[in-house]
């Protein structure tokens, strides 16, 4: 039986956005954006530089993008401060709190651009910026997250903050041939209660489709990853 305290299955669709200007410039061809109204001033100030480093960066064509080499250590040494990270279910603090949160918007951005996944780790449990199965969770010499280029063009990274929110945009130089929009479907198995009171969280199993299109007309939708995260006790 499956839990009645969630939704026993959830669909989120991601939408890219769309907009060619024709007018020489490097177009955009997809973008994704995260809320940082929550966040402290120190993970802000690691999302800013992260975003600094990323913006104005060039994937040529066929190449690989890598997060770390790309942003670097989140280390005192680097400039980041010491923030908030989520280690499997608790939170703590220490330099480079955040960027798990650049590293997930750019998987977005880049997932809807229709770009391929080289390396990709999902944190222990869901993140509160991106739906479950769309987190990209990052360790310097750990892990990484590793994008690939498929195009026979140039792409360019655009990244943004403002106080409310951080903002990718992929822009290519000519419209790719298809546009993509990403889909989470998210099942939750039941859990009975323990008997000391305590409820837990089932375990969340999260397929992550991409569907293709062209145009406006539907074109086919397959299959990317397959997620879990472990049950967990409610606080």
């Amino acid at each position: 039986m499956l839990s009645k305290l969630f939704p026993v299955m959830a669909l989120f669709l991601i939408p890219g956005l769309y907009a060619y200007a024709g007018d020489g410039q490097p177009e955009v061809i997809a973008s994704f954006a995260t809320s940082i109204e929550d966040q402290d001033e120190a993970v802000r100030h690691n999302i800013r530089l992260a975003c600094s480093k990323l913006n104005g960066r060039v994937i040529p064509p066929k190449s690989i993008l890598s997060f770390n080499e790309t942003v670097g250590e989140g280390s005192i040494r680097n400039g980041y401060r010491s923030g908030a990270v989520l280690y499997r279910d608790e939170v703590r603090h220490e330099p480079g709190g955040g960027l798990c949160q650049v590293s997930s918007t750019l998987f977005n951005a880049l997932l809807a651009a229709g770009c391929s996944i080289t390396e990709r780790h999902r944190h222990y449990q869901p993140v509160t910026y991106v739906p479950p199965g769309l987190d990209a969770t990052i360790k310097y010499g750990k892990k990484d997250l590793r994008m690939r280029n498929p195009y026979e063009q140039r792409l360019f990274i655009d990244a943004t903050m403002d106080g409310k929110s951080l903002a990718i945009r992929i822009r290519a130089e000519s419209p790719p041939p298809f546009r993509y929009e990403l889909v989470a479907e998210e099942e939750e198995s039941e859990h009975p209660v323990e008997d000391d009171g305590r409820r837990i969280r089932g375990g969340i199993t999260v397929n992550v489709y991409r569907n293709k299109y062209s145009g406006d007309r539907f074109v086919e939708s397959f299959l990317l990853y397959r997620d879990y995260y472990p049950a967990v006790y409610l606080k």
